[in-house]
């Protein structure tokens, strides 16, 4: 089966505005963006599709791709430093690329209800390596950094507070996996994951308040099993500096799993529970989750690291 041919477009490019501040040069800077960005593909063969979609009116058949999984295949992909592929679950649009001023943006677009490939939130995501059972000895760990760019989030009003794990607004821009020994939750579990929930004025999304949905045990989910802790609020529409390191140190009774990340030039750290369980790390970037509306997050400047060290 072929894979799905892309065609990565220029974005409709307006004035862009540098802001500058007084900062340190171990401080990355900020850039104040206002740029549009749109996908366009040719059409492909996209039969015997799974029908899960349904919000049909933001769903085109030329962004069907027949699997999960496929790469960038019109020219250098910006973001292959981490992965080259890409987990598509979205017929919303495909993964694109937009060049200003001699940086390139990865472009990562999904609307609300438009999962083609299965019953799961939409998501246009990709993944660093894992490390794994012995290979998680002091010190070892995998680190992903990049500039992040929220042009829009996914938003569904409801009457739970922005900090209750059943508010539907928001979009998760990057996550740390960790399976776990034991049973009980996923097989595959997100246990730490950035949240960007949209403020606005009027219909306009002006800024975005970042989370952290964390676990409260392993295998945690929902209200019983997450919770959610603010972090910054960021601007839209501007490249700001992101970083998630995930990994173990010490061993036996004084092991630690953690996941710490940097918003601009702010850490953010935190231990996951029960670190004797843990049997894996890995990192997820792009756009995922969107109950309502459509999300676009554009990530450049992306690099991996990943240091294993024998148990």
């Amino acid at each position: 089966m072929k894979n799905k041919l892309l065609k990565g477009s220029l974005a409709k490019l307006s004035l862009i505005c540098f802001v500058g501040a007084a900062i340190s040069c171990s401080t990355p800077q900020d850039d104040s963006m206002d740029f549009e960005t749109s996908t366009t593909s040719t059409p492909e063969d996209a039969n015997n599709l799974s029908a899960k979609v349904t919000n049909t009116s933001k769903c085109d058949d030329q962004y069907k791709n027949p699997t999960r999984e496929y790469e960038y295949s019109d020219g250098y992909d910006v973001n292959q430093t981490v992965s080259s592929k890409i987990d598509d679950r979205t017929c919303f649009a495909d993964y694109s690329q937009t060049t200003y001023n001699n940086k390139t943006f990865g472009v990562y677009k999904i609307a609300a209800g438009t999962n083609h490939i299965d019953d799961l939130q939409p998501r246009m995501e990709r993944a660093t390596p894992a490390i794994n059972s012995g290979d998680l000895g002091n010190g070892s760990y995998v680190r992903f950094s990049g500039y992040v760019t929220i042009n829009r989030a996914g938003h569904l009003s409801d009457s739970y507070d922005r900090d209750d794990m059943r508010d539907k607004s928001g979009t998760y821009i990057a996550q740390a996996k960790g399976k776990h020994t034991g049973g009980g939750g996923s097989a595959d579990p997100a246990i730490c994951l950035i949240v960007a929930k949209p403020r606005f004025s009027g219909s306009t999304q002006v800024s975005y308040d970042l989370y952290r949905e964390e676990i409260t045990e392993r295998g945690g989910s929902g209200v019983n099993g997450r919770q959610l802790v603010f972090l910054t609020n960021i601007p839209a529409n501007t490249r700001k500096f992101f970083r998630m390191q995930t990994g173990f140190t010490g061993s036996g009774s004084n092991r630690t799993h953690y996941v710490n990340v940097r918003i601009g030039g702010t850490d953010y750290n935190w231990n996951v529970p029960s670190p004797e369980r843990g049997i894996q790390a890995k990192i997820r970037f792009g756009a995922y989750r969107c109950h309502g509306g459509e999300a676009e997050i554009l990530w450049d400047g992306v690099n991996k690291v990943v240091n294993k060290v024998p148990e």
